[in-house]
């Protein structure tokens, strides 16, 4: 797939995003709406711009996997003194082996397969707030994350697995090896989405920073992909 089918992709696939957002704002507050539009932008910038250091090859994956783990590691810094008393010490390992397994395969695998795993990443997350701001109504997991409803899940896997299937000339899949991938990235994009909205919750913060407006942070931003990386990346 050349770089300029894939941005026009990338595009479309935003702009669909965009439209179902619209449609599930036209009752909310202007702020709200306002909030919204600003996530989105922010979203369909940092799209493109993976979309366009990924086809520069290993230097390009590498930019970003740095920028991602630096970025990750400051906000980080600032969550951990918050956490109350015992701070969960196993927390430290497991990510800081998330963060080197994901910068290792960022710069071993296939730079198409990469992009192809954050675009799905990306689609669970666009579709699944999308989804969920449109018709959510049952709580997924209340616990740690009032916000996630069963039916933003479903739009979520659903959107993942459309746009695995869709993009799957990127890496040069078949279609039930895309599928199959699809489904496992999805899988692994849910876990760490969740790990994020957990430890804010034992951290008491809203936001990791305000960094990329309207994202909540770097982890919040990319937390699904780099967990996906780290333990879907090798069969890439």
């Amino acid at each position: 797939m050349t770089f300029g089918a894939l941005l026009f992709r990338t595009t479309l696939l935003c702009a669909i995003g965009a439209v179902i957002m619209v449609l599930g704002s036209i009752k909310t507050p202007h702020d709200v709406q306002r909030a919204r539009g600003v996530k989105f932008i922010g979203f369909f910038v940092i799209a493109h711009a993976v979309v366009l250091l990924g086809f520069l090859g290993t230097p390009g994956l590498l930019s970003i996997a740095t920028a991602i783990v630096i970025g990750s590691a400051l906000e980080a810094r600032r969550a951990w003194p918050r956490i109350p008393e015992p701070r969960p010490s196993w927390l430290i390992t497991v990510a800081l082996a998330v963060a080197v397994v994901f910068v290792y395969v960022s710069a071993r695998a296939d730079q198409g397969g990469v992009i192809w795993l954050f675009m799905v990443c990306a689609a669970f997350d666009g579709f699944g707030q999308v989804v969920g701001q449109l018709i959510g109504r049952r709580p997924l997991v209340p616990s740690i994350s009032p916000a996630k409803t069963v039916e933003g899940f479903v739009g979520a896997l659903i959107g993942a697995l459309l746009v695995a299937v869709w993009l799957r000339a990127l890496p040069g899949y078949d279609l039930g090896r895309a599928a199959a991938l699809g489904t496992a990235v999805a899988a692994a994009s849910f876990v760490g989405d969740l790990s994020g909205s957990w430890t804010k919750r034992q951290a008491g913060i809203k936001d990791f920073s305000a960094i990329l407006p309207g994202q909540g942070g770097v982890i919040d931003r990319f937390n699904s992909f780099v967990v996906a990386m780290a333990l879907v990346g090798a069969w890439l």
